[in-house]
Protein backbone atom coordinates (compact mmCIF):
# COMPACT_ATOMS: atom_id res chain seq x y z
CA UNK A 1 0.00 0.00 0.00
CA UNK A 2 2.58 2.16 0.58
CA UNK A 3 4.46 1.74 -2.31
CA UNK A 4 1.29 2.00 -4.40
CA UNK A 5 0.41 5.41 -2.70
CA UNK A 6 3.69 6.86 -3.31
CA UNK A 7 4.87 6.70 0.27
CA UNK A 8 3.44 7.35 3.98
CA UNK A 9 2.28 10.62 3.65
CA UNK A 10 0.16 9.77 0.66
CA UNK A 11 -1.78 6.73 1.91
CA UNK A 12 -4.44 8.65 3.98
CA UNK A 13 -3.88 7.64 7.55
CA UNK A 14 -0.79 7.15 9.70
CA UNK A 15 0.50 3.40 11.23
CA UNK A 16 -1.01 4.76 14.78
CA UNK A 17 -4.51 4.60 12.78
CA UNK A 18 -4.44 1.62 11.42
CA UNK A 19 -2.90 -0.23 14.67
CA UNK A 20 -6.00 1.41 16.24
CA UNK A 21 -8.63 0.41 14.04
CA UNK A 22 -7.30 -3.14 14.21
CA UNK A 23 -7.68 -2.83 18.13
CA UNK A 24 -11.25 -1.04 17.78
CA UNK A 25 -12.06 -4.27 15.89
CA UNK A 26 -11.15 -6.70 17.83
CA UNK A 27 -12.74 -5.50 20.95
CA UNK A 28 -15.97 -4.63 19.08
CA UNK A 29 -16.77 -8.03 20.05
CA UNK A 30 -16.70 -11.21 22.06
CA UNK A 31 -15.01 -14.27 20.66
CA UNK A 32 -17.61 -16.74 19.73
CA UNK A 33 -16.32 -19.09 22.52
CA UNK A 34 -16.56 -16.33 25.09
CA UNK A 35 -20.06 -15.48 24.12
CA UNK A 36 -21.29 -19.01 24.41
CA UNK A 37 -19.72 -19.54 27.59
CA UNK A 38 -21.31 -16.46 29.23
CA UNK A 39 -24.72 -18.13 27.83
CA UNK A 40 -24.14 -21.16 28.58
CA UNK A 41 -23.21 -20.45 32.03
CA UNK A 42 -26.40 -18.22 32.44
CA UNK A 43 -28.29 -21.51 31.23
CA UNK A 44 -27.05 -23.88 33.71
CA UNK A 45 -27.60 -21.72 36.34
CA UNK A 46 -31.45 -21.02 35.35
CA UNK A 47 -31.20 -25.13 35.03
CA UNK A 48 -30.01 -25.97 38.12
CA UNK A 49 -29.34 -23.32 41.08
CA UNK A 50 -31.33 -20.29 40.54
CA UNK A 51 -34.37 -21.53 37.98
CA UNK A 52 -35.57 -18.02 37.89
CA UNK A 53 -33.05 -16.41 36.79
CA UNK A 54 -33.61 -14.08 34.26
CA UNK A 55 -31.32 -13.74 31.31
CA UNK A 56 -31.64 -12.15 27.71
CA UNK A 57 -29.36 -11.04 25.00
CA UNK A 58 -29.63 -9.96 21.34
CA UNK A 59 -27.63 -10.35 18.49
CA UNK A 60 -26.50 -7.98 15.03
CA UNK A 61 -27.05 -9.20 11.63
CA UNK A 62 -23.85 -11.14 11.60
CA UNK A 63 -25.01 -13.20 15.15
CA UNK A 64 -22.75 -12.15 17.11
CA UNK A 65 -23.60 -11.26 21.02
CA UNK A 66 -24.45 -7.31 21.53
CA UNK A 67 -26.32 -6.63 24.27
CA UNK A 68 -26.73 -9.63 27.53
CA UNK A 69 -28.90 -8.82 30.55
CA UNK A 70 -29.61 -11.09 33.63
CA UNK A 71 -30.98 -10.63 37.16
CA UNK A 72 -31.12 -13.32 39.91
CA UNK A 73 -33.95 -14.34 42.21
CA UNK A 74 -32.71 -12.30 44.96
CA UNK A 75 -32.03 -9.55 43.06
CA UNK A 76 -35.50 -9.75 41.52
CA UNK A 77 -36.79 -10.17 44.79
CA UNK A 78 -34.56 -7.03 45.80
CA UNK A 79 -36.10 -4.95 43.54
CA UNK A 80 -39.94 -5.79 44.69
CA UNK A 81 -39.23 -4.74 47.82
CA UNK A 82 -36.70 -1.48 47.38
CA UNK A 83 -37.93 -0.23 44.20
CA UNK A 84 -38.08 3.47 45.20
CA UNK A 85 -35.00 4.67 43.61
CA UNK A 86 -33.11 2.85 40.81
CA UNK A 87 -29.71 4.02 40.11
CA UNK A 88 -28.33 3.30 36.19
CA UNK A 89 -25.04 3.70 35.03
CA UNK A 90 -22.30 2.27 32.96
CA UNK A 91 -18.37 1.77 33.01
CA UNK A 92 -16.63 3.16 30.08
CA UNK A 93 -15.50 -0.24 28.61
CA UNK A 94 -13.07 -1.47 30.88
CA UNK A 95 -13.45 -4.88 30.34
CA UNK A 96 -11.68 -7.07 28.34
CA UNK A 97 -14.50 -7.27 25.25
CA UNK A 98 -14.51 -3.35 25.80
CA UNK A 99 -17.84 -3.57 26.24
CA UNK A 100 -20.40 -1.30 28.54
CA UNK A 101 -21.33 -3.04 32.16
CA UNK A 102 -24.27 -1.88 33.05
CA UNK A 103 -25.53 -1.83 36.64
CA UNK A 104 -28.45 -1.83 38.30
CA UNK A 105 -28.63 -0.66 41.63
CA UNK A 106 -30.83 0.45 44.69
CA UNK A 107 -30.67 1.49 48.40
CA UNK A 108 -32.19 -1.60 50.32
CA UNK A 109 -33.90 -0.85 54.34
CA UNK A 110 -30.18 -0.81 55.75
CA UNK A 111 -28.93 1.87 53.34
CA UNK A 112 -26.69 -0.35 51.88
CA UNK A 113 -26.73 -1.07 48.33
CA UNK A 114 -28.51 -3.45 46.41
CA UNK A 115 -28.24 -4.80 42.91
CA UNK A 116 -31.04 -5.49 40.84
CA UNK A 117 -29.59 -6.45 37.37
CA UNK A 118 -26.57 -6.22 35.26
CA UNK A 119 -26.42 -6.04 31.33
CA UNK A 120 -23.20 -5.93 28.87
CA UNK A 121 -23.75 -3.50 26.15
CA UNK A 122 -22.09 -2.88 22.71
CA UNK A 123 -22.90 1.06 22.05
CA UNK A 124 -24.25 3.79 23.83
CA UNK A 125 -27.31 4.74 21.67
CA UNK A 126 -31.18 5.19 22.69
CA UNK A 127 -31.70 1.99 21.10
CA UNK A 128 -29.58 0.60 23.20
CA UNK A 129 -30.21 1.86 26.48
CA UNK A 130 -34.20 1.27 25.44
CA UNK A 131 -33.47 -2.24 24.89
CA UNK A 132 -32.09 -2.56 28.30
CA UNK A 133 -34.37 -1.08 29.91
CA UNK A 134 -37.26 -2.78 28.71
CA UNK A 135 -35.57 -5.67 29.08
CA UNK A 136 -35.43 -4.87 32.72
CA UNK A 137 -39.03 -4.08 33.14
CA UNK A 138 -39.78 -7.35 31.21
CA UNK A 139 -37.38 -8.86 34.24
CA UNK A 140 -39.18 -6.99 36.61
CA UNK A 141 -42.83 -7.72 35.83
CA UNK A 142 -43.66 -4.30 34.29
CA UNK A 143 -43.12 -2.46 37.49
CA UNK A 144 -41.52 0.85 37.36
CA UNK A 145 -39.11 2.68 39.80
CA UNK A 146 -40.02 5.58 41.98
CA UNK A 147 -36.95 7.21 40.76
CA UNK A 148 -34.37 6.79 38.22
CA UNK A 149 -31.00 8.54 38.83
CA UNK A 150 -28.29 8.51 36.11
CA UNK A 151 -24.88 10.10 35.00
CA UNK A 152 -26.93 12.41 32.78
CA UNK A 153 -26.23 10.78 29.80
CA UNK A 154 -28.32 12.24 26.81
CA UNK A 155 -29.09 9.09 25.21
CA UNK A 156 -29.83 7.63 28.35
CA UNK A 157 -32.17 10.34 29.36
CA UNK A 158 -34.34 9.91 26.28
CA UNK A 159 -34.28 6.35 26.98
CA UNK A 160 -35.60 6.53 30.54
CA UNK A 161 -38.43 8.91 28.97
CA UNK A 162 -39.41 6.56 26.55
CA UNK A 163 -39.56 3.41 28.68
CA UNK A 164 -40.68 5.49 32.30
CA UNK A 165 -43.23 7.96 31.34
CA UNK A 166 -44.88 10.13 33.96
Amino acid sequence: MVQQSGGYRDLGFTKKDCFNKVVDLKRSTLNETDAEGLLGYLEAKMDSSDPTLFAKYAVDDEDRLCHVFWSDTASQRDYACFLDALAFDTTYRTNAFNKLLVIFVGVNHHFRTTVFGFALLINETIETYVWVLQTFLECMNGVIPGVVVTDGDNSMKAAIQQCFPG
